[in-house]
């Protein structure tokens, strides 16, 4: 499934990469994929967020609110 927030910001994938450190999996500057909490998840640089083989729909809008909320605290903090 993908969300996508009413609110989109634009995220510079590599520099989000250095914020999730060593969840990640791999980034190009279209996407970051990386694990949260056990999920493959992939943020594209318009905050929309793919999951994969994942179907709770309530508990991805946690996660995807949790994700979102870290890169925005960590570009602040850089």
């Amino acid at each position: 499934m993908m969300l996508s927030p009413s609110e989109r910001s634009k995220f510079d994938t590599l520099e989000v990469s250095r914020i999730l450190g060593d969840r990640v999996l791999r980034a190009t500057k279209d996407m970051v994929e990386f694990m949260y909490k056990d999920v493959k998840l992939t943020l594209y640089p318009n905050s929309s967020i793919m999951f994969y083989h994942f179907t709770d729909l309530e508990i991805a809008y946690t996660y995807a609110d949790e994700v979102l909320e870290t890169v925005k605290v960590g570009r602040r903090e850089a």
